[in-house]
C-alpha cells in the first residue's frame, strides 16, 4: 500500500519546519508573497475590527504573530494539524512574548474545539487536504466554529489558474511551474459549495499583478541571463508593492459570511 496524499502532505511541512524554523520560508520560499497574503488578511482583520480569530493551518505561525502584532486588541489561536510546525510556533510566541496569540496541534476533522470565533482565515490551506470531499469536510468544521455572523476568508490556489498561468509560461519558452503532489487545488465546484452555505462578501485575485510580474517578466529576464530564481530579488519586493490589477494568477481570496 502507497504512502497516502495526506501522510505526504504532513511529511513536506515537517520537513520545511524542520528546516527553516521560525523563518517566512517554512510557508513558502517566496516571501513576498507572503507579504502580499498577510497585508490582505491584515486589512479585512481591521475593517471589519474582528476580536476571535482562527488561524486555520497557521504552520509555523509566523503570520498569525505578524498579524497578533498589528491587531493587539484581538485574539489569535494559531492551529495546525503538523506537530512540527506547532512545536516551532509555540517555541517563537514565548520567545516574542505575544500575549494575544496561541497556538495548538490540531485536526479539525478529528478533534473537538469547544470555542466560536468571529473570524477564519486560511492561507493556502485547503489546497493541502487531500481531495474535494475532504476540504468540503473541514469546511463544514470551520462552518460550524463561527458565530452567527462571523467571517471566513480563504485565500487558496486554483486549478484553472495555474492552468492558464502555465499555458503562457510554455508559450514563452519557460518551463511549466511544478505543482507538488500532496496538492488539491480548488475549482468552482468548492466555491459553490461555500456559496450554498454562506454569503459571498468579496472575492479577489488579490496576487495577479504579482504574478504577472515574477512568474513571467523576472522569470524570462531570469532565463535570458541564465541566472537562477531569487524570490529576494528586488522586482519580487515591487511586484509586492504595484497594486493588484485584474484576474491572473492561481490565487484567489474569498471572504464569506455565515448567517
Amino acid at each position: 500500500m502507497g504512502v497516502s496524499k495526506k501522510d505526504k502532505m504532513i511529511t513536506f511541512w515537517s520537513e520545511r519546519a524542520k528546516r527553516y524554523q521560525s523563518d517566512p520560508r517554512a510557508n513558502t520560499n517566496d516571501i513576498w508573497l507572503r507579504e502580499v497574503e498577510i497585508g490582505y488578511v491584515d486589512k479585512i482583520i481591521k475593517e471589519y475590527s474582528f476580536r476571535d480569530i482562527v488561524d486555520f493551518g497557521c504552520a509555523n505561525g509566523y503570520s498569525t504573530s505578524r498579524l497578533a502584532k498589528s491587531n493587539p486588541e484581538a485574539r489569535f489561536r494559531g492551529i495546525d494539524i503538523n506537530p512540527d510546525m506547532i512545536e516551532v510556533a509555540k517555541k517563537h510566541a514565548k520567545q516574542d512574548s505575544s500575549p494575544n496569540v496561541e497556538f495548538r496541534e490540531l485536526d479539525v476533522l478529528q478533534d473537538t474545539v469547544a470555542e466560536n470565533f468571529d473570524f477564519i482565515y486560511a492561507i493556502r490551506v485547503f489546497q493541502n487536504i487531500e481531495s474535494p470531499e475532504m476540504q468540503k469536510k473541514a469546511l463544514d468544521k470551520l462552518f460550524d466554529l463561527l458565530r452567527p455572523n462571523g467571517m471566513l476568508l480563504f485565500i487558496e490556489s486554483y486549478l484553472e489558474g495555474y492552468t492558464t498561468l502555465n499555458e503562457d509560461r510554455i508559450k514563452m519558452g519557460l518551463e511549466p511551474l511544478p505543482i507538488h503532489e500532496h496538492l488539491t487545488l480548488l475549482t468552482d465546484n468548492f466555491d459553490n459549495y461555500v456559496s450554498g452555505k454562506m454569503e459571498l462578501i468579496s472575492r479577489d485575485s488579490l496576487s495577479s499583478s504579482y504574478y504577472l510580474v515574477t512568474r513571467l517578466l523576472y522569470s524570462y529576464i531570469a532565463k535570458m541571463n541564465n541566472e537562477p530564481i531569487d524570490y529576494n530579488h528586488p522586482i519580487h519586493q515591487v511586484a509586492a508593492m504595484i497594486p493588484q490589477i485584474g484576474y491572473y494568477g492561481p490565487q484567489n481570496a474569498s471572504l464569506y459570511r455565515k448567517s
